[in-house]
């Protein structure tokens, strides 16, 4: 049985074979492109649409100040996905349109898949939240830490005393769902038990097939092996801003995938899923909850953070979200009203959603997007007298103005230079993390890798910058004038090589 007839079945819509999942209608605007044929099944009142005609134009213009290249989103009201939209690129040298059917990287939105799968196991009591981490890794050495700690992101110094978002340890829980598994692959545990059960069409449990595709074909089987690499195969291409306006595409090393990050997935296929969450398809009402509540400290105050989600209040309406932030590549928002069954899809081609605006401490509103969406979805006399004095836009603009800025004041300028000198750079330079090869290409300067190459900027003889990583390279010569070495600054980071091979010797 297919991924669409499992969710079919299980969520028991009575939707014809070959329809959308979720219907509703895309509202017309100039830059969008709509979703299938099947979202007409569902006409919006008149109110509703003009609502989300001004959503969608606010969503347009926050995207073109932003520089995102591609954009796609999505609003679901009760199981409709009353309204999908692409805006922009989704490969910008080629033209190619944004939809809602677009892949995207998911980024940190991949940890309320992790986290659904971790409590499906606790449901099945393979696993308790209270089982210590050294159960299940051998990066903890001693018992304090307990599964609940990493799930909440409260595991940091002495456990369950602070809160503290931090990716890098929550992918640790992606050891515990294997192992409590009894030893399953990750990416075949997230494809049978969330991307079939909600028929998932443009999705991937991961990102890096292409070391070895017919491993993947054992592995996930023939027909979903076949949907996974067609999800990466049309997945956006992603892109940064450098200075103020110019869009560079930028390259994704391709990690494969874990609790924290790594999900391929569409606005449309979020909406399957937020509709098998809100349909209990894939854990208890009970379960569900728990996740939706803030956990607690060691002192009794609460964190921002549930189990897998961010939860708080905005005027007495409970908000459970998450955001995406994969730097200089991807980023994304999933923001959930429950009590009006009401959620917000983004999904961006670069990391302007989330890079403005720091959501990690746990306040949606900071988002100039997510402000938009509450004030436009949350009436004023739902929010009461107070919203008047409460108005997220202000800040959350400031937020813009200033990335912008920064963005500029941290820009290089580049000089020319003469082209026998390049060549005089190029060669292979032996790093303790490998070699890297300096070649050039047309009239620039450029770092060549198996995947893909780097375009180097001068800002002299010497030093170059890297406008797809803000990488910096510094040539060093000896005393007779000879280059011997390089230096790269990258992330904060300084390594040295040695040049290893003269320029005759690359190609």
């Amino acid at each position: 049985m297919n991924r669409k007839r499992v969710a079919l079945v299980a969520l028991g819509l009575l939707l014809m074979a070959g329809a959308a999942l979720l219907g509703g209608v895309a509202v017309p605007e100039a830059n969008a492109q709509q979703s299938s044929p099947a979202s007409s099944q569902h006409p919006l009142p008149a109110a509703d649409k003009r609502r989300i005609q001004r959503f969608a134009k606010e969503l347009e213009d926050l995207r073109k100040r932003l520089r995102i290249p591609g954009m796609s989103a999505g609003i679901i009201e009760g199981d409709k996905l009353v309204w999908a939209q692409g805006f922009g690129f989704s490969d910008y040298e080629n033209k190619v349109r944004a939809t809602p059917d677009t892949p995207y990287e998911l980024a940190s939105v991949s940890k309320p898949f992790g986290a659904t799968l971790l409590m499906q196991l606790v449901e099945q009591g393979k696993v308790s939240l209270d089982d210590p981490m050294s159960k299940y890794s051998s990066d903890y050495k001693d018992d304090r830490v307990k599964v609940w700690h990493v799930l909440t992101h409260t595991s940091e110094g002495v456990p369950g005393e602070h809160y503290s978002y931090n990716g890098d340890l929550f992918d640790n829980l992606t050891e515990v769902v294997m192992k409590a598994a009894g030893g399953q692959r990750y990416r075949l545990l997230l494809a049978r038990n969330i991307l079939d059960k909600i028929g998932a069409e443009h999705s991937a449990p991961g990102n890096d097939y292409e070391g070895d595709p017919a491993a993947m074909t054992q592995l996930l089987g023939e027909q979903d092996a076949k949907a996974y690499f067609a999800a990466v195969e049309h997945l956006a291409k992603s892109y940064r801003l450098y200075d103020s306006d110019e869009i560079i595409r930028t390259y994704n090393p391709r990690q494969g995938i874990g609790t924290a990050n790594g999900m391929v997935s569409s606005v449309t296929d979020l909406a399957r899923f937020d509709a098998a969450l809100d349909h209990h398809l894939l854990l208890k009402p009970e379960t569900q909850e728990r996740m939706w509540t803030p956990s607690r400290l060691n002192s009794g105050a609460l964190s921002p953070y549930g189990l897998g989600w961010f939860v708080q209040t905005y005027h007495g309406k409970k908000i459970v979200w998450h955001n995406g932030y994969l730097p200089e590549l991807y980023s994304a928002l999933y923001l959930k009203i429950p009590d009006q069954r009401l959620a917000l899809i983004l999904l961006a081609n670069s990391d302007a959603l989330s890079s403005p605006f720091y959501l990690g401490k746990g306040d949606v509103t900071a988002s100039a997007f997510a402000c938009r969406f509450l004030k436009a979805f949350i009436t004023p006399a739902e929010r009461g007298p107070a919203a008047a004095d409460d108005d997220c836009v202000g800040p959350s603009e400031k937020r813009i103005t200033d990335w912008l800025d920064a963005r500029r004041k941290s820009a290089h300028h580049e000089v020319k230079i003469d082209p026998a000198v390049l060549r005089g750079l190029t060669g292979l330079y032996q790093f303790p993390f490998g070699t890297l090869t300096i070649i050039v290409q047309g009239d620039r300067l450029a770092r060549k890798g198996r995947m893909f190459t780097l375009a180097l900027y001068p800002e002299s003889a010497t030093q170059f910058f890297c406008k797809a990583t803000d990488g910096e390279y510094s040539f060093i010569k000896n005393d007779a004038g000879q280059i011997v070495q390089l230096k790269v600054m990258e992330d904060g980071e300084e390594y040295t090589g040695i040049r290893a091979a003269p320029p005759t010797e690359v190609h």
